[in-house]
């Protein structure tokens, strides 16, 4: 029995011999605090994030889509989405159907005149979407999701840092799936399955109610990460078919987009302290981008922010736990050097790591340190040409 307070989300299920094993989910399971932007797609937001951690592929969803929206490809697209090249533990085939029953609707729902939302994590890459949109004059108004992730506090630490500076208030959804999460890290190599499309899905159910007739979704992936097909959370595909999907639902445009499609990291950090830290006051040291906290020196995360920080000109996290170039997690030597070697890694992040070493070859392992000044002459003045192209980018 469904109790007043509650809001039915749908079921995920498994095929189990002949039947479908359910697992009904509803607001308070979540601890869900935002039942007003609770619709079709947040719905099928929710439970397709759960159903990557849970493995199923049967999605039951308590609301009804708008009559323009094909299910056939909301499925599709949502099981490319969970199917990651690399983390996804198994093929996903989403099967997602709408549920004629229990449909609740917020009667008066809220107008707002937002321009766009901002997916805002308190890391590098959105708080350089935010001090972008700052640029242009845009009206945008930054999102924050809380579901149990396990930077959580670090990442609403660092919220209030950056957006204190320029006084803007978030707009914060809270869930805690943190049970769910425990026991699908491993599986999930410490990524959220679905959770680009979870963002802005929420971002769409605010943006159903601006009373402008063309609005923009920021999620901020940078040119490294749309290039890699393992990315499907992060390609041009996600961008477009989400925009087109959000358009129906809203009949409105909704453009689903990111500034910095062209872009690496460390060129963002380059502009930055060119022409936004002095500007705005918001250095990428308020930010946060750790597996476990804020700056442990030890998770490849904190590891590839380093880099990206040296090899734009800043240096390193002054709160930094252990200096991640000192390998003691063993990335470099046990990982980052192969895939080198084997060409695994692009252009762009090959010489950007290459700068980082260069400026940390005093503290570097030694086997880094040898394999540096092994490189070819030809690899050495590509290291140059990327510190011309680092330092005159313009976005």
């Amino acid at each position: 029995m469904i109790h007043r307070s509650e809001i039915k989300i749908g079921q995920i299920g498994q095929k189990i011999g002949r039947g479908i094993d359910y697992q009904e989910i509803n607001s308070n399971l979540i601890n869900f605090k935002n039942n007003d932007l609770l619709g079709a797609f947040t719905k099928v937001a929710i439970l397709t994030v759960l159903a990557g951690y849970k493995q199923c592929d049967y999605i039951f969803v308590d609301d009804k889509f708008n009559a323009n929206i094909d299910l056939k490809k909301v499925s599709r697209y949502l099981s490319y989405v969970l199917n990651h090249k690399e983390f996804a533990p198994r093929k996903y085939n989403l099967k997602i159907i709408d549920k004629k029953g229990l449909i609740e609707k917020n009667s008066n729902p809220k107008k707002n005149d937002y321009d766009g939302i901002l997916c805002f994590s308190g890391g590098i890459d959105s708080t350089a979407g935010l001090l972008y949109s700052l640029d242009r004059g845009q009206q945008i108004q930054p999102l924050w999701i809380s579901f149990g992730q396990r930077n959580n506090r670090a990442e609403l630490d660092a919220v209030k840092r950056v957006l204190i500076k320029r006084k803007i208030n978030p707009l914060v959804v809270q869930m805690d799936i943190h049970k769910y999460i425990l026991k699908g890290w491993r599986d999930w190599d410490y990524i959220t399955p679905g959770r680009n499309f979870l963002f802005i899905s929420f971002a769409n159910a605010i943006l159903k109610h601006s009373i402008k007739r063309k609005v923009f979704i920021y999620l901020c992936a940078h040119k490294d990460e749309m290039k890699h097909r393992r990315n499907t959370d992060k390609s041009k595909y996600f961008f477009a078919k989400a925009s087109n999907l959000f358009s129906i639902d809203s009949s409105k445009e909704i453009v689903v987009a990111t500034p910095f499609a062209n872009v690496s990291k460390t060129e963002i950090l380059s502009y930055w302290k060119k022409h936004w830290l002095g500007k705005y006051g918001i250095s990428p040291y308020d930010t946060t981008t750790c597996y476990y906290g804020r700056g442990c020196g030890k998770c490849e995360v904190c590891l590839k922010r380093a880099v990206s920080l040296l090899a734009s000109g800043f240096g390193i996290d002054p709160f930094i736990k252990i200096h991640p170039m000192k390998d003691p997690s063993g990335f470099i030597i046990k990982k980052w050097i192969p895939e080198i070697k084997s060409g695994k890694f692009t252009r762009i992040k090959k010489l950007d790591f290459l700068i980082a070493v260069e400026k940390c070859l005093d503290i570097v392992p030694k086997k880094v340190k040898r394999f540096y000044n092994n490189l070819p002459p030809q690899t050495l003045l590509a290291i140059e040409n990327r510190k011309r192209e680092i330092e005159n980018i313009k976005i």
